[in-house]
C-alpha cells in the first residue's frame, strides 16, 4: 500500500528533482521489502500479491507519466517496447484464462520479471545521461525475454 500512496507525491513534485528522485527510491524499496518480510513473517498471502502487483503497475503508470519526457529513444527501442508491452498484454489475457480454469495466480513473479523490475528501478536513473540508450536496449533486451519466458510458463501449466 505505501508503494500505491507514494505514487501521489511523486505525480506531485517535479520530475528529474531531488524529491522526485528521493520518493522514486523510497518506493522502490518498499517493493523489494514488502516480499522479503512477508516470507520472514510467513504471512505471504495471495491478497499480498496481488496487491504487489497493482502497486507495481501503478508505480510504472506514474514514473512513466513523469519521466517520458526525458525519454530520448531512437524509434527501434521504442518499437520494441511497444512489441514487449503487446506480449505482455497477451501474457495478462492468457494467464487471466488460465487463472480462471486453475485457480492460479494471474501473475508470474520469475527471476527474469524480478531481474527486470530491478535493472528498469537502477535503469531510470540513467535518463540523461550518455550511457542511458545502450542501458535501455540491455534493459529492453532482458524484458523481452523475461516477457517470452514468462508466456512460456503461462501456456505450458
Amino acid at each position: 500500500m505505501s508503494r500505491i500512496v507514494l505514487c501521489l507525491p511523486l505525480l506531485i513534485v517535479d520530475a528529474m528533482t531531488i524529491p522526485f528522485w528521493v520518493i522514486y527510491l523510497i518506493a522502490g524499496l518498499t517493493d523489494m521489502l514488502d516480499g522479503i518480510l512477508a516470507r520472514r513473517w510467513g504471512v505471504e498471502s495471495k491478497f499480498g500479491g496481488r496487491l504487489d502487483s497493482l502497486a507495481d503497475f501503478v508505480f510504472v503508470i506514474a514514473v512513466g507519466y513523469k519521466l517520458f519526457p526525458y525519454l530520448k529513444l531512437p524509434t527501434a527501442l521504442w518499437m520494441m517496447i511497444g512489441f514487449i508491452a503487446l506480449v505482455k498484454v497477451v501474457n495478462a489475457i492468457s494467464s487471466f484464462v488460465m487463472k480462471h480454469r486453475q485457480g492460479q495466480s494471474p501473475f508470474l513473479h520469475t527471476k527474469a520479471n524480478k531481474l527486470t523490475g530491478v535493472l528498469l528501478f537502477v535503469g531510470m536513473m540513467a535518463i540523461g545521461q550518455s550511457y542511458f540508450v545502450p542501458v535501455a536496449w540491455v534493459i529492453a533486451c532482458i524484458a523481452l525475454f523475461a516477457a517470452i519466458q514468462e508466456g512460456h510458463f503461462i501456456r505450458s501449466k
